[in-house]
């Protein structure tokens, strides 16, 4: 209830007991009065006098009258205090809705940050810790299983939170998937330190709601503060600054603020500028790389890896944007882009060459991603069979429900599928039998190693021949010297890309986007088609 509705009501009450002050004077002072000047003697010989006005009746009739005014003062005062008690009570529920986040019963965003602004008032004494909490992978939950079971994931993580955290602090929800712990103590020592230790622990369980079971991760950013004049905004901000810094790690990781951390977000924050305007004023831009027939030595496709051309004219790369791509939501538009401007460039090549892209984790969620690819491909002229989609193993782990609807969708379209980086991460035989994948590619942190590791000689040799025994074709990656290509092929893995033939490199898509409708092969930038002159 607004404030000024509360005054009127405690102004009421005020005049209430005014007016029955007033009235009870009055009464004793008249009562007093009638005594001391024997009043009612004077009354009663009038009324002997005058038996005919029938002032007996009268006065009968004034000495109810007080009485029944009294009933009535009273039911209107019983009537007026419940009245004032349902506005204090809808005063409390307004309260409760203005202050609460409605779906979770936490504080929100505003009575959060009025109470941390009343502790930072004893910072100087006390320490305030702040501990900032956002959701990974919450999106794909909301993708997958609706926006119903979003909801109950955030009222389970609620629930996890107030029960570790307890009395010790207050819990909010500032919006979305982001909760913020503000706690009095200091957050290196117990039993504040107890509890940010056993933080990343509420999401190591499953969480079990209505018809799915589904697992989440979390990055979690802790900072503390003795001094009242940062305020509150700043405490808040250095807590984004700690959580922010592993959130494209995934799973759960915890973070503690440290001085020069808001260089960084800075940073990261110029990058997705930088980003988003490179893709309004179409400056993605790809490069690419050639891919080998090990055994003939020509050049049978190429991968295409995205760069991001910054408004000063220098080039960001991919470790910079694309986990900034993925948590901004950008990732699909940047990938179609890429995907235009190098399906532009291979149309212009023999039939026979391919390209390859990679594929996001985040992009397996997307239903319109296929039609989007086909359209693209349609649209630039470019058969489906020369285009190789490159999903990453960890991929594949994190979400195979989502990997294998994807994976059916493009080879459907006859597009084919490759399965990128092999051995770094944790699929199983069974993932391997049950997607339809035309390639594997061995990851560059084996290959590199060949003849002066033993164990590196294994796995190579092993994952090739396994993918041999599943009708799959074999690309090795990271191949930097002869040596490494005999090894090869010497177990007969068919393709290889690496520095030795080639480091990726731009063509001149922008010409090729101009002279797209006019056919002006010659003014496109030659990719070679074999390995002379590459290296």
């Amino acid at each position: 209830m607004p404030h000024r509705v509360k005054e009127k009501i405690e102004a009421a009450q005020r005049r209430a007991r005014r007016d029955a002050v007033i009235l009870t004077v009055s009464a004793i002072l008249l009562f007093i009065a009638a005594v001391v000047t024997e009043a009612f003697e004077y009354v009663v010989n009038f009324s002997d006098t005058h038996e005919s006005w029938e002032i007996d009746e009268m006065l009968v009739v004034m000495m109810i009258m007080p009485l029944a005014m009294l009933i009535f003062m009273v039911r209107r005062a019983q009537e007026m205090r419940q009245e004032i008690n349902a506005r204090k009570e809808a005063e409390k529920a307004t309260e409760r809705i203005a202050l609460h986040d409605p779906l979770t019963g936490l504080a929100n965003r505003r009575k959060g940050m009025s109470h941390l602004k009343k502790l930072l008032k004893n910072a100087s004494t006390t320490p305030v810790t702040i501990v900032g909490v956002d959701l990974n992978r919450f999106k794909g939950v909301n993708d997958l299983h609706g926006h119903n079971a979003g909801d109950l994931l955030l009222v389970a993580v609620s629930e996890r939170l107030v029960d570790l955290v307890g009395d010790l602090g207050m819990v909010c929800r500032m919006g979305g998937d982001e909760f913020v712990v503000i706690l009095k103590g200091s957050a290196y020592h117990p039993p504040i330190s107890d509890v940010i230790n056993q933080l990343p622990g509420i999401f190591n369980a499953p969480f079990e709601l209505e018809h799915v079971v589904c697992s989440v991760g979390a990055s979690i950013g802790v900072s503390q503060t003795d001094d009242e004049h940062l305020g509150e905004e700043g405490l808040l901000s250095r807590a984004d600054v700690a959580m922010y810094r592993d959130k494209n790690k995934g799973g759960v990781s915890i973070s503690f603020y440290e001085p020069g951390m808001e260089e960084a977000a800075k940073r990261r924050a110029m990058i997705e500028s930088e980003l988003r305007s490179a893709i309004i004023d179409d400056r993605m831009e790809p490069y690419f790389q050639p891919i080998i027939d090990l055994e003939t030595g020509e050049v049978i496709g190429f991968e295409a890896l995205a760069r991001c051309r910054a408004s000063d004219g220098n080039l960001l790369m991919p470790e910079e944007f694309i986990p900034i791509a993925e948590q901004s939501g950008l990732i699909s538009r940047l990938f179609l882009q890429i995907l235009r401007k190098g399906c532009l460039v291979l149309r212009l090549k023999p039939p026979h060459m391919t390209m390859a892209i990679n594929l996001s984790s985040l992009q397996l969620n997307d239903d319109w991603l296929a039609e989007q690819i086909l359209a693209t491909l349609t649209e630039t002229g470019v058969a489906p069979g020369r285009l190789e989609v490159e999903i990453t193993e960890t991929a594949l782990v994190a979400n195979f429900e989502a990997a294998h609807a994807m994976v059916m969708k493009l080879k459907s379209q006859g597009i084919r599928i490759s399965l990128d980086d092999f051995g770094t991460g944790y699929s199983s035989l069974r993932h391997l039998s049950e997607l339809p994948f035309d390639k594997l590619k061995i990851d560059k942190s084996f290959v590199v190693r060949l003849g002066n590791d033993e164990a590196s000689d294994t796995i190579v040799r092993t994952v090739t021949t396994l993918a041999h025994n599943l009708g799959l074709k074999v690309t090795a990656e990271g191949i930097e010297d002869d040596a490494h290509v005999s090894f090869l092929k010497g177990i007969g893995c068919e393709y290889g890309q690496g520095f030795l033939y080639g480091r990726p490199v731009e063509t001149s898509h922008r010409r090729v986007t101009e002279d797209a409708a006019n056919e002006d092969h010659e003014e496109v930038e030659a990719f070679p088609t074999s390995t002379r002159g590459i290296a």
